[in-house]
This record gives C-alpha cells, sequence and structure tokens, in this order.
C-alpha cells in the first residue's frame, strides 16, 4: 500500500495540518491627512486625520458607506487605535471631551445638544469617487480652545459661547447610529495623549457588520 504523506503524518501520531486562518484584511497605507478608504463588499470605510495634534491627542474623522442590503451598527465602540507593537491607545470618551469644553461633569450633557448630529448619504465626485469633505470640518479650533479651568465652572456651563461650543463639538463627535442600506455617516473619535516624537504611527481598526478595516496613519509630529 501506498502512504500518503498525510497518512504517514496520522500514523505515527502527529495531527494533520490545520485548516490555514483567514488571513488579516490588508493593512490600507498613504496620507491620512488627505483620507484613506477602505473598501470591502459590506462597508466601505474613509478615516481622514487632522495635520496636528490636539493637546497631543491624535484626531480621526471617520465616516463608513453601508454598500449592504440591512441596516448595521457602527458607533465608537467600532473603532479600537493600537501601536504598531499591539499596545492599545484608548479613545476619550465624548462624555469627557465635552467635560473639558463646557467645564461640566461627564454625564451632564444635554440630551437635546446629542441629538444635533444627523446621517447623509455620501455625494460623489465628478471623478466617480465618494466624496467626504461634508464629514471633514476643522477639530482643532474646538479642541484647541478648551479652557483651562480659570473661570468657574457654574459660569462657564452657563455662558452662551460655552454652551454653542459644546454643541459643536458634540454635533461632530462619532456617536452610535444604526445606517441603513446606502446611508453615509460617521464622525470624529479622539486618542488619549500620545508620546510626543516616540509614536510614528499607530493602527486604526474598524469593525463594520462582521466586515475589519485597517488602516495605518502615520501620527503628526506637532
Amino acid at each position: 500500500m501506498r502512504w500518503t504523506g498525510f497518512a504517514i503524518a496520522w500514523a505515527l501520531g502527529a495531527p494533520p495540518a490545520l485548516a490555514q486562518q483567514p488571513a488579516a484584511p490588508p493593512l490600507v497605507t498613504g496620507d491620512a491627512t488627505a483620507g484613506l478608504v477602505s473598501r470591502q463588499a459590506i462597508g466601505e470605510v474613509h478615516v481622514v486625520a487632522d495635520p496636528v495634534l490636539a493637546n497631543g491627542r491624535l484626531v480621526l474623522r471617520i465616516v463608513v458607506l453601508n454598500r449592504g442590503k440591512a441596516p448595521a451598527e457602527f458607533g465608537p465602540a467600532s473603532v479600537s487605535i493600537a501601536l504598531p507593537d499591539g499596545a492599545a491607545v484608548p479613545l476619550v470618551p465624548r462624555e469627557a471631551l465635552l467635560a473639558e469644553q463646557g467645564g461640566v461633569a461627564p454625564g451632564n450633557a444635554t440630551e437635546d445638544i446629542s441629538q444635533g448630529h444627523a446621517g447623509a448619504a455620501l455625494p460623489i465626485t465628478p471623478s466617480g469617487q465618494t466624496d467626504v469633505s461634508g464629514f471633514t470640518g476643522g477639530m482643532g479650533t474646538t479642541l484647541g480652545g478648551v479652557p483651562q479651568g480659570t473661570i468657574e465652572r457654574s459660569q462657564r456651563r452657563t455662558d452662551p459661547k460655552t454652551v454653542a461650543a459644546v454643541a459643536a463639538l458634540d454635533g461632530v463627535l462619532l456617536k452610535p447610529m444604526t445606517l441603513k442600506p446606502g446611508a453615509a455617516d460617521g464622525g470624529q473619535v479622539v486618542t488619549t495623549r500620545l508620546k510626543r516624537g516616540k509614536t510614528a504611527s499607530v493602527i486604526v481598526t474598524v469593525a463594520f457588520d462582521g466586515e475589519t478595516h485597517r488602516f495605518d496613519v502615520a501620527v503628526p509630529k506637532r
């Protein structure tokens, strides 16, 4: 009887080769400040990075287009960021960002402010590319103008300018949402402070309806 290599390995007690695990999704590289795009069967994910750090933190705008046939969930929990060595880079919670901007305790942001975020479909540029420019408004001014505590919190939370600034910030932050087929929406996420000069890039992973999109994003040097 002719023995195959597989049969010999089995007879000698060696376990047969296991089925190969699915390969990790490709890592999208390029200029993140100009915009990176990952397209898969269901999701099309756009990631745009601010060209400068905001108080040492990386600001990303993430928009997802649902190309599938069923509604799908998306939100801050769908986004994870890590250093190249795998160490996690936490995101700053929305409540904490609003507290910094308005001088209010986390969780005290008003419900009417949080409803200022609305979805919209992504337009198409003349070249046929998906246009996310409408979702990539500047964030640096909102974060860069965070008060430093020189004004009483009670005064800050009732000041009309502060209320407007909090509303503007909350309007662009990423929130949990349900994307209908053909719909696109997203928002901004902010990382915790990065070690300036020691973090060259981060890996941004976006999960959407069973798909995984990965991006290599260079960290601004300033």
